[in-house]
């Protein structure tokens, strides 16, 4: 995460095992994050840390993300299965 005045580089989320194909910020200070290597991460960005890991029943390689503006619905679509997968209030897929 950047500062856009600047161009300092302020944190480096390092979590994720495998590239990194979305992003979405909510409203609540949260930044989402999802991966192929088969997470949707929820990132606090007032203390810089990943506060909860999301994951399906059986692995998949997440390509896309959607939340609603308070982050309480998050969507998370895959390439291999053409599945969404969809969380209710950052309770876990």
């Amino acid at each position: 995460v950047w500062t856009v005045s600047s161009g300092f580089c302020f944190v480096t989320f390092t979590e994720h095992t495998n590239a990194v194909t979305a992003l979405h910020f909510t409203s609540n200070n949260c930044l989402l994050s999802a991966s192929l290597d088969g997470t949707v991460r929820a990132w606090d960005l007032l203390r810089y840390r990943n506060f909860r890991t999301f994951t399906t029943p059986s692995s998949r390689q997440f390509v896309s993300l959607a939340a609603d503006q308070s982050g309480e619905v998050i969507c998370a679509g895959t390439s291999d299965s053409f599945e969404v997968t969809i969380s209710q209030k950052l309770g876990g897929f």
